[in-house]
């Protein structure tokens, strides 16, 4: 018997309220492979209507049920993306301790189970406290995205999946990933960070009995793509002509562009994957089907302090490294001393959404970037090359925002 008891399991996933139909999404293909086992899904979010989530065939969980000791201030530390992920230890804690679960296993919300989570079941059966899927499990060896440089960047595991055993270790393993994650769960790569996801490089060295999950018809992605190809019929997938698909991770779908394989690759499109063509058609429209505008509408609530001022990376990073300067104060109080604080140093301004960029998007050509660069060169030829590195290395320190703490005042 290698399912778990129905009434002992469960699966859960995380959405903030824009994210909703992915969720429902999922619950319902979860659901469909697993007769008699339970579903909830985490509503990250400042709402307090618990009905608004109801009645979609899983069970809804506020964010202000779980035991965080101080959620405001966590809700402050981190941009949404972040918090979604760094709440999710302390969620299936609360799991494992309010209802009774033996075998519990997150899913994204852009997962699709197409069947029975058969291996993830088998190898908790066989004695793992936990499983994870490698990103890949063979070289990469085309100059593509993502390259085999950009797991090491991101996490060798992907954390849109971990199946979990009521154990002991299991029970450490937790305790440990969820103060990893709310005291260091930024999105920060210049130190080694990504949010829950690269704290788990770590696990299996530090619990014994976590186990790798190599599966091909596990956590298909467009990352592994390489690797898989999807064959069979199409009622009942499969992977390499061999291995039942279990569940698909849609990570990067753009639903309403039908062309889209995903935003964060070049290595394939659906042009060039007619194995992925019907699946993925499918798989939007499913989504689609299931969005309902008025739940999509409820504020996430932590984006702003309650006078409509934008709250901005940059002031949640400051915010971050001084906490307890602000302890027991509401953070996005406008009249309190955080936002008093921020108004002063100008971490925030005004009430527009901060926009969302990267370095790649800088243009090499704009007068303002090739101005940098003439200062840069400047500072070589007056430095010279050994101080010029140490400005460059000092640079890099300051370029983390919460280390520009530093400079501002206390007051």
């Amino acid at each position: 018997m290698t399912r778990p008891e129905a009434s002992a399991a469960a699966a859960c996933t995380i959405v903030s309220p824009n994210y909703f139909a992915f969720a429902r999404t999922l619950a319902g293909s979860y659901l469909a492979h697993h007769s008699g086992h339970r579903f909830f899904v985490l509503i990250v979010s400042s709402t307090d209507d618990r009905d608004a989530f109801s009645g979609h065939g899983f069970e809804p969980v506020l964010l202000r049920d779980l035991p965080l000791e101080h959620m405001r201030r966590e809700a402050m530390k981190f941009d949404i993306l972040e918090l979604n992920t760094n709440v999710k230890p302390t969620f299936l804690k609360f799991l494992f301790a309010r209802f009774g679960i033996e075998t519990l296993t997150y899913l994204d919300p852009d997962i699709f189970v197409y069947g029975a989570l058969t291996p993830v079941f088998e190898a908790l059966a066989g004695g793992a406290s936990a499983t994870l899927t490698p990103h890949i499990t063979t070289p990469i060896t085309d100059d593509r995205l993502p390259s085999e440089q950009d797991h090491l960047y991101n996490g060798t595991y992907n954390l849109g999946f971990v199946g979990l055993r009521r154990s002991e270790e299991t029970a450490q393993m937790l305790d440990w990933w969820e103060r990893r994650c709310l005291d260091l769960g930024f999105s920060e790569g210049r130190t080694g960070l990504f949010v829950d996801q690269k704290w788990m490089n770590l696990a299996p060295g530090l619990f014994a009995r976590v186990h790798i999950l190599r599966d091909a018809g596990c956590n298909m992605a467009y990352w592994n793509l390489h690797e898989r190809r999807l064959t069979g019929d199409p009622e009942r997938p499969t992977v390499n002509d061999a291995v039942p698909l279990a569940f698909f991770h849609f990570s990067g779908i753009v639903v309403d562009d039908p062309a889209v394989l995903s935003k964060h690759t070049n290595r394939f499109t659906l042009a060039d994957r007619p194995d992925l063509g019907s699946m993925f058609a499918a798989y939007k429209a499913a989504v689609l089907a299931n969005r309902d505008p008025a739940v999509e509408s409820i504020p996430y609530g932590f984006d702003r302090i309650s006078d409509g001022t934008a709250v901005t990376r940059l002031a949640r990073r400051i915010y971050a490294k001084r906490a307890e300067q602000f302890a027991g104060d509401d953070p996005f109080d406008a009249r309190g001393p955080f936002a008093r604080f921020a108004r002063r140093h100008r971490l925030v301004a005004g009430k527009a959404a901060p926009a969302k960029s990267t370095w790649r998007e800088f243009d090499p050509d704009d007068r303002r970037v090739q101005a940098v660069h003439r200062l840069l060169k400047l500072a070589l030829r007056v430095l010279g090359a050994n101080r010029y590195e140490l400005l460059m290395r000092y640079l890099a320190h300051i370029a983390v925002l919460r280390n520009q703490s530093v400079f501002l005042g206390r007051d």
